[in-house]
């Protein structure tokens, strides 16, 4: 994927080349999503690891909300993040990981949120050493204000769906879950069909005729609300929809995991459209 070059807005894909450049500004800092083991075997050097799969949200309420931005605030300020600081996640690959983060910083309102295309599989693939050492951070004073621009709740989806509203809905799940029972009018594109075979992104320009083909545009003036199961394959469409220019993307980030669990909020199953 063709990625931006300049610093002060690169967009939420980055190259190793970009990293390259500029991973030795004070403003740039790296966090490694994968698990903790990987990570003291060998990570990109001057990173820093957290768990981004302990900081979830499981359901749209107030209460739940402010649990998460509470957790995304001290993991984050425990490992030095300021504002204005440019975030470059990565894992073993483009995944779902690393964009979650990315959609995590938007949704506390740190816009500085980047993921390495190709994972650290690119960063050795390019030349690149790995290290061992663990780099240390003072803790920071970071603020985290949710930005509702980029999270959907339960109760939104289901006001749009009542009042015939104009919204995208776009399920990142696979085949099966799709057909196993959807949020009503979904759209269907699995995350993985973003990647190449060696785990990076496609280029922009297929990914722009991928969703053009499902009426997904830069001319389309209706929002778009990504899910899956968790909200992390959903953050991966997100992104992608983000680097294409998307207008207004939002993540339903407690996803099939709270909307398949409640009663009271409609399913439809696709085969029988």
């Amino acid at each position: 994927m063709q990625t931006g070059t300049h610093s002060s807005n690169p967009g939420p894909i980055v190259d190793v080349a970009w990293l390259k450049t500029h991973r030795d500004s004070t403003a740039v800092r790296i966090i490694d999503v994968r698990p903790l083991g990987h990570y003291m075997m060998g990570h990109i050097p001057g990173a820093v690891q957290i768990d981004i799969n302990a900081i979830r949200l499981p359901n749209s309420n107030d209460d739940g909300i402010a649990g998460f931005i509470a957790h995304a605030r001290t993991e984050l300020q425990g490992i030095g993040i300021q504002p204005g600081d440019q975030v470059v996640f990565y894992e073993d690959y483009s995944g779902s990981s690393a964009a979650r983060g990315v959609w995590m910083l938007d949704a506390i309102g740190h816009r500085g949120g980047m993921m390495l295309d190709g994972g650290i599989r690119a960063w050795m693939q390019a030349g690149e050493q790995l290290s061992r050492d663990t780099p240390f951070s003072d803790s920071s004073t970071l603020p985290a204000i949710l930005d509702r621009s980029v999270l959907v709740t339960a109760t939104e989806i289901a006001s749009a769906l009542e009042n015939h509203t104009n919204v995208t809905i776009l399920d990142s799940r696979n085949d099966a879950e799709f057909m196993s029972g959807t949020i009503p009018n979904a759209l269907h594109l699995e995350w993985t069909h973003h990647l190449a075979a060696d785990g990076t992104f496609l280029p922009l320009g297929e990914l722009r005729t991928m969703y053009g083909a499902l009426g997904v545009t830069t001319s389309g003036s209706q929002p778009v609300i990504t899910f899956c199961g968790s909200g992390y394959r959903s953050a991966h469409t997100y992104v992608v929809l983000k680097a294409l220019g998307i207008p207004e993307v939002r993540n339903y980030a407690p996803s099939w995991g709270e909307w398949g669990r409640r009663s009271d909020l409609p399913v439809e199953v696709p085969r029988y459209r």
